[in-house]
Order: structure tokens, then sequence, then C-alpha cells
């Protein structure tokens, strides 16, 4: 069964003000936490969906 992808532009999606890392309660295990932070994961999702609107050379 083939997934249905749901591309947004990057416009649509926005962009981060700040790191979520700044006040996470696991911050003084950074970087080692980072491959196993659910919030992480669902923003890396977002943004690997995400479509570029800026024109490549």
């Amino acid at each position: 069964m083939a997934k249905n992808l749901n591309y947004q532009f990057d416009f649509e999606i926005g962009y981060l003000v700040k790191s979520p890392c700044l006040q996470c309660q696991q911050r003084q295990a950074f970087p080692q936490c980072a491959d196993t932070c659910s919030l992480l994961d669902q923003i890396h999702a977002v943004l690997a969906e995400a479509v570029s609107c800026t024109q490549r050379v």
C-alpha cells in the first residue's frame, strides 16, 4: 500500500523561532538525547515533507 503524501511548501510550514531544546528538561544530555527525542522527530517529519519554494540554479 502506497503512502498518501501530503507535501506542503516551506512558506506554508513556517520556521522555528528558537530551538525547542533551549527549554527542554533533558538539555543537559544534549546532543546525545537528539536521537531519542520525539519532539525533534516530529519536527523532522514535517520538514522532510516540505517542498522548497526557492529557485535552485
